[in-house]
């Protein structure tokens, strides 16, 4: 296996890296890997000639050389026997940083490679996908791999410590509530789940899953995964509500009229939701040339100036098209949808949703036949999330939590914990990697996948305890968190409360 480039600074044998997506996440990826562990990101597949040069630019990625790992298809890389030897023979993981819909079929072909994965979240968009993802890695006819999944906020050093003063050492006692809000801000929402690749649960998923599976899974993550041996603590009831209240053609200007595009729309100066705006007025005038920007023009980073940059910028923006046509531009991309009327994107998915989980106490058996005793840490409780599109916080989220003998307020910055015993209040400010995605999440994922492959391949140790011990996740739960949005959603959907153990028997097990 052929050593790091020279002068890199990386371990001859160090865990070698190879990105499929040279999008936003499959960058903040290398990024983490590259500058903050002892991995090091040695190719890339990306059908983007654009993001695909940049990448191997940034990475020091021989693409001229014999054995070399740039790729325009991830189907390149499992093609032939050849291939697959020389993937196995010079990669030890893979991060998947694709469109949700093809994790499964890359996951799937990947998996007898028994190469290590990091998948971005979420793990798939249907549940039966979900499933078979989890399946194939933890098939036990195949070597163990390890599984890492884009769960970051578990990995940032403010939720770790949350983590840690809730459930570790118990500064509220027993919890009895938590309630958690995901504000994903009025214009990201528009960006994102209107205007952009996520707008619709037909061919992406329900927002719940593509925005706020983390959240899901943070909830469990307090609530629900144990931090000893013991079982999980699994909750008992769902119920939802939510719906697309704003984004729809009845809520359109009528002086917008017919118009479909905002370059055209004489209601546009009036427009909060104007993709002037948004992308120009908000961002590029300010001297934003990154996110949300690139991803309408990939190439604006690459401009001379301000000028030609807002030349690119207008000319993406300002193609229209009808919404049936849907389709595949020259760059292999779906077209841009990004300029276009947020009433008249078609998008289907919710922008407010509310999801309540309820847990109920598990009793220790008693001799006397009493079931009035409860395990530690263990009893009944509830959580709500929130996820709503009309904030003026972008993503920065905020929880409260309720325990028995204190209460715990966190942002995305400060903890602040009141003990009723004491009647102290005490803050901590986690320190923030501001060069780090998701308050430093996706530098800790990323260097905890790095250090987990590491272990195994150089350390001595076994997938198992890789994965318990430095991933902190295991596949069961990656499987449980995602389900909790489809039993989520099927709540919503059918206007009821649903109970866990059934819904997981019938869908998951299936057994009928």
């Amino acid at each position: 296996m052929p050593s790091p480039l020279p002068g890199s600074g990386k371990p001859a044998n160090g865990p070698r890296i190879l990105v499929i997506g040279g999008g936003s996440r499959g960058s903040a990826y290398a990024r983490a890997i590259h500058s903050s562990t002892i991995g090091t990101v040695v190719g890339i597949a990306e059908p983007v000639e654009y993001k695909r040069n940049l990448f191997i630019s940034k990475y020091g990625i021989d693409a001229l050389a014999v054995n070399s790992l740039v790729f325009s298809s991830w189907t390149e890389l499992v093609e032939t026997d050849e291939a697959k030897e020389k993937i196995k023979r010079e990669v030890d993981g893979i991060c998947i940083c694709t469109l949700d819909e093809t994790h499964a079929e890359i996951v799937v072909a990947f998996r007898p490679l028994n190469i290590h994965i990091l998948c971005e979240k979420p793990l798939s968009t249907t549940l039966d996908s979900c499933i078979q993802i989890c399946n194939a890695v933890t098939s036990p006819s195949l070597p163990p791999i390890l599984l890492a999944i884009g769960h970051v906020l578990r990995y940032s050093p403010h939720n770790m410590l949350l983590h840690k003063l809730v459930c570790e050492e118990k500064v509220l006692g027993e919890v009895v509530n938590v309630n958690h809000t995901e504000p994903v801000g009025w214009w990201h929402f528009s960006h994102s789940y209107v205007r952009g690749n996520w707008r619709k649960t037909s061919t992406t998923a329900p927002s719940l899953l593509t925005k706020c599976c983390h959240d899901i899974d943070l909830l469990l993550w307090l609530l629900c995964s144990p931090t000893t041996m013991a079982a999980a603590h699994l909750p008992t009831t769902v119920s939802s509500a939510g719906s697309l209240v704003h984004f729809r053609p009845s809520r359109k200007p009528a002086k917008a009229g017919a118009t479909t595009n905002c370059f055209s729309c004489p209601a546009e100066p009036d427009c909060i939701f104007s993709a002037k705006n948004i992308y120009i007025e908000r961002n590029l005038n300010c001297g934003n040339t990154g996110w949300p920007v690139k991803i309408v023009v990939p190439e604006i980073e690459d401009a001379l100036d301000l000028k030609t940059a807002r030349v690119m910028l207008e000319e993406k923006l300002a193609a229209d098209y009808s919404r049936d046509e849907e389709q595949l531009d020259g760059a292999g991309e779906q077209k841009s949808f990004y300029g276009r009327c947020v009433y008249e994107a078609g998008n289907d998915v919710v922008d407010n949703q509310v999801v309540t989980m309820s847990w109920d106490d598990d009793f220790l058996p008693s001799q006397t036949g009493s079931r009035d005793l409860v395990t530690e840490g263990r009893g009944a409780k509830t959580a709500t999330l929130t996820m709503i599109a009309f904030s003026e916080r972008i993503c920065e989220r905020f929880t409260r939590i309720y325990g028995t003998q204190g209460e715990l307020q966190a942002d995305s910055t400060t903890i602040k914990v009141h003990d009723f015993r004491t009647g102290a209040t005490k803050v901590w400010r986690p320190e923030i990697d501001m060069f780090s995605g998701h308050g430093g999440g996706d530098l800790g994922l990323a260097k905890a996948f790095v250090d987990a492959i590491d272990r195994v391949k150089n350390g001595g140790w076994d997938v198992e305890k890789a994965q318990k011990e430095i991933i902190k996740v295991t596949p069961e739960e990656v499987l449980r968190s995602h389900a909790a949005v489809f039993w989520a959603e099927d709540a919503r959907l059918g206007k009821k409360v649903i109970g866990w153990g059934d819904w997981w028997k019938v869908n998951v097990l299936k057994e009928v």
